[in-house]
């Protein structure tokens, strides 16, 4: 994952570059960090970073008179080996002081690739910093693909054979060639197997240990897990049975009919990183919650247990396959959500589409009482008829 560094006093060319790499596809690809003064960028060049954006004209400290002179004692500070600064690997220089430009472009041009000319008024130079960071993007993905010191794992659910696991391996091929691929498959599930506890526990506590057995001979590779719905009952199986001392690296669970009050203490323990996708529009998961015995639907209202730095609920509009169909933007919702996490080990951003609703009063009322109905002794005998209705309907 690329650090680019914009620093710019004008707050409009920092929205517009921002946009524009949105715009390009670029913004996924890096982390994007912006500030307004001199000694500011000193503080993140402290660290190292790929490319500078930096502005011919510059104040000292923030809010202060923006002067060549401060950019200018920036650069020399990044040449000077008894600074602590890191020089980018690449500088562009950016101005909308067309005679500024010209008095100081020799000076510039000695520390920087390149110096554009910035006027919000004329965006041509906006074109030339797209193609230069479009051609540093291509640079770092052949870079990633030399080594494969990272393992992904995907889980799939009931009754489907996993497609998706191809389409989620391509998707990461396109950036990233450090990844050896395991697609956990266990053939097709039908309903009425995975309705009934003890056969749907039989099936997870099988399934779970050959995953725990892939877990435990790969401890030298990161490993990422992916587990969708049912997956995520057979991951929940798998790291039970591995050692304290292995690891795995993001453990990301979508569409999960685990209940909403289960512990999963064991995987966050487990996982440097446990993100839980829930869609809010999950009729698949409501069905369960209401007549599936011993299930909820995590995946769709969150597991009850708090944010963290290495656990988080996040809550996007769609249903049970939502992380695998077309996105209008083209950018698959794993390309999107997913590869920061994975290529570049980014935690990733809060995403929470909920609403608060008269609905969602009368759903979360209808489902306690359905609970309530759950635990009386006909209760199974109830739900095999329901699920056996809705399997005809479908």
């Amino acid at each position: 994952m690329l650090k680019v560094l914009l620093v710019d006093d004008s707050i409009p060319r920092a929205e517009l570059v921002k946009q524009k790499f949105r715009e390009f596809n670029l913004l996924h690809h890096m982390v994007f960090v912006t500030c307004i003064s001199a000694d500011a960028a000193r503080v993140e060049l402290l660290e190292s970073c790929d490319l500078m954006i930096l502005d011919v004209l510059l104040p000292k400290k923030d809010n202060g008179t923006p002067q060549a002179l401060h950019s200018l004692n920036l650069l020399k500070d990044l040449s000077d080996p008894n600074k602590p600064f890191i020089r980018p690997k690449m500088i562009i220089g950016l101005t909308a002081d067309i005679a500024g430009l010209q008095t100081h472009q020799k000076t510039f041009l000695d520390a920087a690739s390149i110096v554009l000319d910035g006027n919000l008024h004329n965006q041509d130079w906006v074109d030339s910093l797209i193609k230069q960071v479009s051609i540093i993007v291509e640079s770092s993905q052949k870079i990633e693909k030399l080594a494969t010191d990272q393992m992904l794992i995907s889980v799939h659910g009931i009754r489907t054979y996993g497609g998706w696991q191809a389409s989620l391996i391509e998707v990461v091929k396109k950036y990233s060639r450090s990844f050896d691929f395991v697609e956990v498959k266990y053939g097709y599930l039908d309903l009425f197997y995975f309705f009934a506890p003890w056969s749907r526990k039989k099936k997870a506590a099988e399934i779970g240990r050959r995953l725990a057995i892939l877990i435990e001979e790969n401890q030298d590779k990161r490993i990422l897990i992916v587990a969708h719905s049912f997956g995520s009952v057979i991951l929940s199986e798998a790291v039970k049975l591995i050692g304290n001392s292995s690891r795995l690296g993001a453990v990301i669970i979508c569409g999960s009919p685990l209940s909403e009050k289960t512990d999963i203490d064991h995987i966050v323990r487990a996982a440097d990183l446990t993100v839980n996708e829930c869609g809010i529009n999950d009729n698949v998961l409501m069905l369960s919650k209401l007549f599936v015995p011993g299930l909820g639907y995590a995946g769709r209202v969150g597991f009850y247990r708090e944010n963290t730095s290495r656990f988080l609920n996040r809550y996007h509009v769609g249903g049970h396959s939502l992380y695998f169909e077309g996105r209008q933007n083209n950018i698959s919702f794993a390309e999107e959500q997913w590869l920061p996490m994975m290529i570049g080990g980014e935690c990733p951003t809060s995403v929470d589409s909920r609403s608060v609703s008269l609905t969602q009063d009368i759903s979360a009322l209808f489902v306690r009482c359905i609970d309530k109905v759950k635990n009386y002794k006909y209760s199974l005998f109830i739900c095999l008829v329901v699920s056996f209705g809705y399997y005809l309907i479908r």
